[in-house]
């Protein structure tokens, strides 16, 4: 029974945040202000999800490197595994690939983080071309950047792909390395 008031207290306070007014005259054996107060706010809330969610969803998201990468040929994808934000669910962190579920104008970065005095060639790819290329310099813990803007339609794919065909490459993961985006406007 104490849970059952445990969340009657805590709809109630949300109630109050989003403006649920208590207007109610409950008689004995009938449903209580509180059942009232709690099913007009679920009814305002449902009635905001409507048609339009999708284009009222900014879709965001970050992810990082959990573990460190040997690439060896240029078409291997780097899957950033450690999820941080996925507004929209739009990241997929068993593929390493965005896909944009709304047309728009998007921004995305990412940092290559190179391990063992190696460079590292990457490419940030839009559908199977590459959109931008990076490069990680020689050295013993080089890091480099990657920012763009993009022009999107619903179902675009984007991702990071390792570019350089024969040679072994290495990124540092333990959230050095990252891939992040999100959706700036129609």
């Amino acid at each position: 029974m104490a849970w059952l008031r445990f969340i009657c207290v805590w709809f109630g306070l949300i109630g109050v945040s989003l403006g649920v007014g208590a207007s109610c005259n409950a008689k004995r054996g009938e449903t209580t202000c509180v059942t009232e107060d709690l099913l007009e706010m679920l009814i305002r809330i449902n009635s905001r999800r409507g048609r339009d969610w999708d284009k009222q969803m900014k879709p965001a998201f970050f992810a990082s490197l959990k573990g460190s990468v040997a690439l060896s040929n240029s078409n291997k994808v780097l899957i950033f595994e450690g999820v941080k934000v996925n507004r929209g669910g739009g990241y997929d962190p068993s593929t390493g690939i965005f896909t944009a579920k709304r047309d728009g104008l998007y921004h995305f970065s990412c940092l290559i983080y190179g391990d063992n005095g190696k460079d590292v060639g990457y490419q940030l790819t839009k559908n199977e071309s590459s959109y931008a290329t990076g490069y990680s310099n020689k050295g013993p813990s080089e890091a480099s950047t990657l920012s763009a803007l993009m022009e999107l339609k619903k179902g675009d794919r984007v991702y990071i792909k390792h570019r350089h065909s024969g040679q072994t490459e290495a990124v540092i993961g333990s959230d050095h390395s990252s891939f992040a985006g999100y959706f700036l406007q129609d």
